[in-house]
Formats: C-alpha cells, sequence, structure tokens
C-alpha cells in the first residue's frame, strides 16, 4: 500500500459502476463472501464485547438543524390499568395487574450513530452505479440503493486510531485525514487490512464533544475527518464500509464542495458510510481489530438507518 499521498485530482478517479453488475445496490458490500465471512470468525481473541452506537437522547442534532431531534414518548404504561384489563378480556385470559410499557421512537434516519444507504447522496444526477437520481422520490423513497438491500454487515473490522497515533486525545477541527497518514497509522499498528473488512476511523471528535459539555461549552462545529486525499489509500485496500466518530466520516466543512468525501466514497465507489461511531471504548482496549456486526432496520426506500454496530474482540 503506497504511503505517498496522491492530490486531490487524482483522488477523483475511483469508480466501482459495473463492477458487479449493472443491478447492483449493494456496492463493496458484495466484497464479504461467505468464504470470508466464515475466515472472519477467527478474528476475536478475547470475546469481549464492545458496542460501538452512541446513546439517542432528546437533543438537537450536530450537524443539520433540519433534522428534528430523537424523541421517545409512551404509548402505553401502568398508568393505563383499565385499558390493559379490557386488552386481557379480549384475549380471553384475564390477569389484573398485568400490563405492559410500551413506546414510540420518532427520529431521522441520520441522527445518532447509522449507516447511510447508497441512495442517501447524489452527484452529476446519478446514484451510485449510474442509477439516476430521479429513481429517489419524496413519496416513494429510493427506488434503488435502499437502506434495506443491506442485510446484515457481518465480518471483520479494523480499526485505525488516528488520534492516539498522534498522541493527542482529539484531532483538531476540520482536520484532513489523508491516505499518507492513514498508512502510517496502520504500519504503526501492525494492522492488515483485507478486501472487504470494515475499517473505522477514530478521530477523537466524540470525546472533544462531551468535554465541551462537560465545561458548559458549545460543542465545536467543525469537525476534523476524511479529506479527499484519503481516496488512494481506500482504493488500494478495499474496505465493504467505512465508519468514523464524527458526525458526516469527511471532514466538516468539506473539502473543496458540499459532500465531496460522500460523493468520492458513496456515489463513485459504492461504499457504505458508517457515521457517528462511539470508539473511545474500543481505542481505550487498544483492541485493533475485531469480528463486527451492523445491522440496519429494514426500512424499504430508506436513505440511512439508526444502528448499534457490535465488536467482539
Amino acid at each position: 500500500m503506497s504511503t505517498d499521498t496522491p492530490p486531490a485530482a487524482e483522488a477523483l478517479r475511483g469508480s466501482n459502476w459495473g463492477r458487479w453488475g449493472e443491478s447492483d445496490e449493494r456496492g463493496t458490500l458484495n466484497l464479504i463472501t461467505d468464504e470470508k465471512r466464515l475466515a472472519d470468525l477467527g478474528t476475536p481473541r478475547t470475546g469481549r464485547v464492545f458496542s460501538l452506537g452512541k446513546e439517542l437522547l432528546r437533543q438537537p442534532s450536530s450537524v443539520g438543524d433540519y433534522r428534528t431531534p430523537f424523541q421517545r414518548t409512551t404509548l402505553a404504561s401502568q398508568s393505563d390499568e383499565a385499558f390493559w384489563e379490557a386488552m386481557a378480556e379480549r384475549m380471553g385470559t384475564p390477569a389484573p395487574g398485568t400490563g405492559a410499557n410500551e413506546d414510540v421512537v420518532i427520529t431521522p434516519t441520520h441522527n445518532g450513530t447509522h449507516m447511510d444507504a447508497l441512495c442517501h447522496v447524489y452527484d452529476d444526477g446519478s446514484l451510485y452505479n449510474g442509477f439516476p437520481r430521479e429513481s429517489f422520490t419524496s413519496l416513494g423513497g429510493a427506488q434503488r440503493n435502499s437502506i434495506h438491500r443491506v442485510g446484515g454487515i457481518v465480518g471483520r473490522g479494523v480499526l485505525l486510531d488516528v488520534a492516539t497515533y498522534l498522541g493527542v486525545d482529539w484531532l483538531e477541527p476540520s482536520f484532513h485525514i489523508e491516505s499518507a497518514l492513514l498508512e502510517e497509522v496502520r504500519a504503526a499498528q501492525g494492522t492488515r487490512i483485507r478486501p472487504g473488512d470494515v475499517v473505522l476511523i477514530r478521530t477523537g471528535h466524540g470525546e472533544a464533544v462531551a468535554y465541551a459539555k462537560k465545561m458548559g461549552e458549545e460543542p465545536p462545529r467543525m469537525q476534523p475527518g476524511l479529506g479527499l486525499a484519503s481516496m488512494d489509500f481506500f482504493d488500494a485496500c478495499e474496505p465493504a464500509a467505512v465508519g468514523a466518530d464524527n458526525s458526516a466520516v469527511e471532514c466538516i466543512p468539506c473539502e473543496e464542495r458540499f459532500l465531496s468525501v460522500h460523493v468520492q466514497l458513496i456515489v463513485r465507489r459504492g461504499i457504505h458510510l458508517i457515521e457517528n461511531l462511539d470508539l473511545s471504548e474500543l481505542a481505550a482496549a487498544n483492541c485493533r481489530d475485531f469480528f463486527f456486526v451492523a445491522a440496519p432496520l429494514k426500512i424499504v426506500g430508506g436513505t440511512g438507518s439508526p444502528i448499534n454496530p457490535i465488536a467482539i474482540g
């Protein structure tokens, strides 16, 4: 894997359109074959389980104000005793004093820890694999590249802990992570990345947000993340998916133009992004490779889904 950082212009070359056929809607997830998945089962060494999803709280989105806050409301509870008694009577099984608590959850699919579908971003009139952007409608959702096409992601995961490698708790806002740095981190960790692995990148942004809140300060709006010059690294290692502990995987503000890294990874290469991960516990345990499991909700026509990824170290 080259340690040379390509200029931004060179980073615009890669495309997986047609690689798995003209009708493909799964992109680089096709790299996780049954044979690879079976071999990856041998990755864990301790059996320790890490939850990589953040808690869902009723708070504004850290990226776009148009994304309304997550809300949990109660559908029914112990205060509805008469209702539960009537329900029991209808079912023919009276049980005084027995009932249930139930919720209603309301949230944009891109709040909190979530996965982007390949229909999430379009560029120059097209989604991944050349499907027209008009294949997505407000009423019908995605006719192509919907999140329900993902199913589940099960296989080997790799953590590239950029913040620890640079000796900081978190990277500075707007820090651009490039190919040369990713290769340096990989080599220093002694971590091998195989085609079809899930690559997770730690910037420390989650810790920066937590610290700001603890100090009563506004969390940073600008965020470190992948820059355009990181594409050469991913073209070489061919990940099945890429995730990070910031809001967009790419740096904010976006480099050169709006959603530039999203366009390169999702639209051109067909790589699903996993955003807003909690990688702090994984990093603290010095767990650099692990068995990774993530299953988005099967939202037909959906642009993304909340997830709670699991790493088994």
